[in-house]
């Protein structure tokens, strides 16, 4: 890409490199590490009664800022530009309190020989590491060129969880007067990703719902899988390191987040998640409060779809009595069709409960191109059918496939959805 910006004179670019290494230096000097003095003051502690109030994040979030300004430092070859920066209100999703937090555009040159996703990579490893919260990634336009925008943030005590607010939104673009070329930053060429997928792609036909299963484990993948810009859904496993995490994320980009209910499979000692997983012989009782529990700890997913379920799927008794619970919560059910022999689906549509099911897997094999294949299969049903649900998982290469073939897979003629559009 031969995007160019005006040089600006020698003078103004050393005083501005002067400002940025004076700022952190103050940064070092006064101790100001976001990772090792995090706030602990709590966003929505209130007492009943109390007036919706508005917490102050300014000093955390200018401390966030300065160890951004630190770690972009590290780059002698980059030129930072500031295109705003001032003090907002930011409301609290879910709540009717906000925060008064201080946040910053910020446009980052890299050279022409320097991949735009690998310096969203680097740049993602650096802020995680020194502890602030990489919120999203994803393509962009800055003025008339390709960029890559990247959304930076911190993450405060929100009640019982967590909330995580955008201090810095940076956006990645080429500057062909930079020369200096990037050493530890892997080459991933935009321009030849695009070359690859400019070859003929073989048309289809029909709209495509694809799941996400086992979200909840890392956050690596979802990210990945989120910047394809395509409309997964994703299922998350509850009591996983990430799973709050996972949902937040998910709905924070508008996707549909789902509880992924373990349930017991046909090989109780297959059983992955122990005593959090619904199994037949537990009483109705029983059911209901770990059905009850994991919903609790997800609060805001809209839907669930079974973790193994083998045997539990297949069990009128159990299925009434997840289902009856979903109904009254006003969730779907969608049957991961683990077993040829469930009645889940067949029970949710008897009982009124939103449902749908599952027509393949995608990922039972880890190598990308037979990931690659088994979605031409899930497009070809497609075509023949009108539409098709399809499962996959939020692995390293599954997220790598979507990742390299994305912009192949949209030239199919398909059409994407949500999963919540081919419910009945």
């Amino acid at each position: 890409m031969n995007k160019r910006t005006k040089k600006k004179s020698s003078g103004s670019n050393r005083g501005v490199w002067i400002l940025l290494a004076v700022i952190a230096v103050m940064a070092i000097g006064c101790g100001l590490f976001y990772a090792n003095s995090k706030s602990e003051k709590d966003i929505l502690d209130t007492k009943p009664g109390d007036e919706p109030k508005t917490v102050s994040l300014l000093d955390e979030s200018i401390e966030a800022q300065r160890l951004l300004d630190n770690i972009l430092l590290q780059k002698n070859n980059w030129q930072l530009i500031e295109n705003d920066h001032s003090k907002k209100e930011v409301e609290v999703p879910d709540s009717a309190a906000k925060v008064e937090i201080n946040q910053r555009e910020l446009a980052v040159g890299v050279p022409t020989t320097t991949s735009l996703t690998g310096a969203a990579e680097w740049l993602q490893e650096k802020v995680e590491a020194a502890g602030l919260v990489y919120i999203s990634g994803k393509g962009a336009k800055y003025k008339k060129w390709d960029a890559y925008k990247v959304e930076v943030g911190i993450k405060v005590k929100a009640g019982q969880g967590s909330k995580s607010f955008v201090t810095d939104t940076i956006t990645l673009f080429h500057n062909a007067n930079l020369k200096k070329q990037d050493k530890d930053i892997k080459d991933l060429p935009e321009a030849k990703v695009e070359e690859e997928q400019q070859g003929d792609v073989r048309q289809y036909r029909g709209k495509v719902a694809i799941v996400i299963d086992d979200c909840g484990a890392d956050m690596s993948s979802v990210r990945t899988l989120l910047d394809t810009g395509l409309p997964f859904s994703y299922a998350i496993l509850p009591n996983k390191p990430y799973s709050s995490d996972v949902l937040e994320l998910v709905r924070s980009r508008g996707r549909v987040p789902m509880l992924h209910l373990p349930m017991e499979p046909l090989d109780a000692s297959a059983m992955s998640e122990g005593t959090n997983t619904i199994r037949v012989t537990q009483s109705a009782g029983q059911k209901l409060a770990l059905l009850r529990k994991h919903l609790n700890s997800l609060q805001g997913v809209v839907g669930v779809n079974n973790h193994q379920g083998s045997r539990a799927t297949s069990d009128k008794a159990t299925m009434t009595t997840v289902l009856g619970e979903l109904r009254s919560q006003n969730l779907f059910f969608l049957d991961s069709r683990t077993a040829s022999s469930s009645v889940g689906n067949s029970i949710a549509r008897e009982m009124g409960v939103p449902t749908a099911r599952n027509d393949i897997f995608l990922d039972n094999s880890s190598d990308v191109e037979a990931i690659r294949a088994q979605v031409y299969k899930a497009l070809a049903l497609a075509d023949k059918n009108g539409s098709v649900i399809a499962i996959c998982h939020a692995r390293p290469n599954t997220a790598k496939c979507w990742a390299k073939y994305a912009g192949e897979f949209k030239k199919t003629g398909v059409t994407f959805v949500p999963l919540t559009e081919l419910l009945y």
